[in-house]
């Protein structure tokens, strides 16, 4: 048989190069250890928009290691140390029916790899970490705990405008509008929506106030509206801003819609972490801290109702009434109850120590955008969508007055200790009340009014609207006398 010599000299290369015992085909490395932290993106990428919560198709819950092994309803869903046998694996890889995500092509080979070898490993809940040398490492992971933990601050920055300064640019833009008018050529000067503020706080022992940016909150000294310093909230959008009730703790809540929340407390003097509450499956719309800063409540599309311990982080209670997405909760002034209100108009009591019903108020039409408490707690107020006000006595669960908002469907409200009373609506309206139906006073902003909140000493409010303006308003007088500048 005719050999090419080209050929018998490239084999006879390759017999010098490789030894004896070699073949062209090396066995890999040995792969490292697959963690939670590593393969939970994956899910959470894929899988949970069908997978996770107390909502999950099927009962399989694929957002929690637990969840994971629980299994969903026709049985297991992992067999630890084999990935063949087990349906997170073969399903995406569509190995076996039914095919995941339906109607979709498999998961790519890289993250089919990742839920392979964590399934082979034994499905290790370590967390990863990098070292210096930025070589792979692994350590259990830990509970939140209480010590507080520095964050980056950002310096204070230059004050804003005053109300005189305004004033005299406001008058120099009058005259050329006019001059502008005569000619013709006027064009009205219409704000860019930059980013609709969602929460705004008012300390009540300080002249500080907070209010919700980009993943940030930015404090302001409300007497002169300059920026004290910005916080970030690395969960995500902000939806809630609490400040606890000797103003020491900043309570944030909110996270990214559908996949993840979370509430964090921070320390108003430094910044830093005191304390992180749930790795909640969807935003955190509605959240508040007790009197004793020991419990933190939070709900949101789950329709659940969560109680924490700030100290240990472990849940209190774990609550299923609500019908739709809880959207205000609120603890009683003596830390006994709480309220809570959803989207579908439902007004729901607990005892706060432990979350058992104690009453189920129904009445409104409309989402409870806000729940405010008597100083006393004795009576409740909720307000709604519906545009009216309900006050609720606590001895007996039931409705003693209902009063017209006035301001177009309520999203927002705030109460003092005097019994003063604010709300705000999609009318673009604030309504001031020296007590529930003894009005005082009626202030007008330039959209809908989305959240507010009474200065510790009761003289001022500080109110957002739709399209971004945050303005500071003297309740005496019903003036506006600041502007918030946002970073």
């Amino acid at each position: 048989m005719f050999m090419n010599p080209h050929i018998i000299r490239i084999v006879m290369l390759l017999a010098a190069i490789l030894p004896a015992h070699s073949t062209v085909f090396a066995q890999a490395p040995e792969s490292k250890e697959v963690t939670w932290d590593q393969v939970k993106p994956v899910f959470q990428k894929r899988c949970f928009a069908c997978h996770r919560g107390e909502q999950s198709r099927g009962g399989l819950d694929l957002s929690t290691v637990g969840g994971i092994k629980a299994g969903s309803t026709s049985g297991a869903a992992v067999v630890a140390g084999k990935p063949e046998q087990s349906m997170i694996y073969t399903l995406p890889a569509h190995l076996e029916n039914p095919q995941m995500p339906p109607n979709s092509a498999k998961l790519p080979q890289r993250e089919l790899d990742l839920i392979y070898g964590w399934i082979q490993g034994g499905l290790s809940e370590k967390v990863t970490v990098a070292s210096a040398a930025g070589s792979g490492a692994s350590r259990p992971s830990r509970p939140v705990m209480n010590r507080p933990k520095t964050l980056s601050m950002r310096p204070a920055m230059p004050k804003t405008r005053t109300v005189m300064e305004a004033s005299a640019d406001s008058s120099a833009g009058n005259a050329a509008d006019a001059s502008a008018d005569k000619k013709g050529d006027l064009k009205k000067t219409v704000k860019t929506l930059s980013h609709m503020v969602t929460a705004v706080a008012a300390s009540p022992t300080a002249s500080l106030v907070a209010v919700a940016g980009h993943r940030e909150v930015t404090i302001f000294q409300w007497t002169d509206q300059s920026r004290v310093t910005s916080i970030p909230f690395p969960a995500g959008d902000i939806f809630v801003l609490r400040f606890s009730r000797d103003g020491s703790v900043l309570l944030v809540g909110g996270g990214i819609g559908g996949v993840s929340g979370k509430t964090m407390g921070f320390d108003v003097a430094t910044g830093a972490v005191v304390f992180e509450t749930g790795e909640e499956s969807d935003v955190v719309l509605a959240a508040d801290i007790s009197p004793n800063g020991m419990l933190v409540a939070v709900g949101g599309p789950s329709r659940l109702v969560r109680i924490y311990n700030t100290v240990t982080g472990e849940k209190v209670a774990d609550i299923r009434r609500h019908t739709d997405w809880i959207l205000s909760a609120a603890f009683s002034n003596d830390g006994l109850l709480l309220a809570t209100g959803d989207r579908f108009g439902s007004v729901q009591i607990w005892e706060a120590a432990t979350g058992s019903p104690f009453h189920t108020l129904r009445g409104h039409s409309g989402a409870i955008h806000e729940l405010q408490w008597a100083a006393d707690s004795n009576t409740a107020i909720s307000a709604s969508e519906d545009g009216t006000l309900r006050i609720w006595d606590m001895h007996e669960g039931v409705q003693r007055q209902v009063l017209p908002g006035e301001v177009g469907g309520i999203l927002a409200t705030d109460a003092e200790a005097t019994g003063r009373f604010i709300a705000g609506g999609r009318a673009g309206k604030i309504r001031v009340w020296n007590s529930p139906g003894n009005l005082q006073r009626e202030i007008t902003m330039a959209d809908e009014v989305t959240t507010l909140a009474i200065t510790q000493d009761g003289t001022h409010v500080i109110a957002a609207d739709v399209t971004g303006n945050v303005e500071l308003y003297n309740l005496e007088s019903g003036k506006n006398v600041g502007t918030f500048v946002l970073p």
